[in-house]
């Protein structure tokens, strides 16, 4: 008789939404990888100064502007950030809370205007505590 058993299954690893979302290489799977944060289709729209329609395309299709992409992956490099601080429901919430960092925009706003090293300045500095 053998003493060998058989091996046991490893447990399956959950994948939470910040794991989705580093993962997270296609634009449509950046889309729908950002929605757990609370960036519906409306908020990215607006971050990226694009239509809800065309953020709905991204999410289909894939296909991309470049700069369009750069401004994505913005919002996404943005909340990854935030996460060392915040809850998933707390990103979405930073994103549109008025912020006396940026003047009082909302760093969705800011993003729109095209400040994005505002933002990213904002994110960091309420990582490192700064809340504002």
């Amino acid at each position: 008789m053998s003493t060998k058993t058989a091996p046991k299954p490893s447990p399956r690893k959950t994948v939470g939404p910040a794991h989705m979302l580093q993962r997270a290489v296609q634009v449509g799977d950046v889309v729908a990888a950002l929605r757990p944060f609370g960036i519906k289709q409306r908020t990215l729209a607006q971050a990226t100064g694009v239509s809800v329609k065309t953020i709905r395309n991204w999410k289909k299709t894939s296909a991309i502007r470049e700069r369009n992409e750069d401004r994505l992956r913005d919002v996404r490099d943005l909340v990854l950030i935030l996460l060392h601080a915040l809850t998933p429901r707390g990103v979405g919430q930073w994103f549109n809370a008025h912020n006396r960092l940026l003047q009082g925009r909302r760093p969705v706003e800011a993003l729109a205007g095209g400040d994005v090293k505002a933002v990213r300045e904002a994110a960091n500095a309420y990582v490192e505590g700064a809340y504002v």
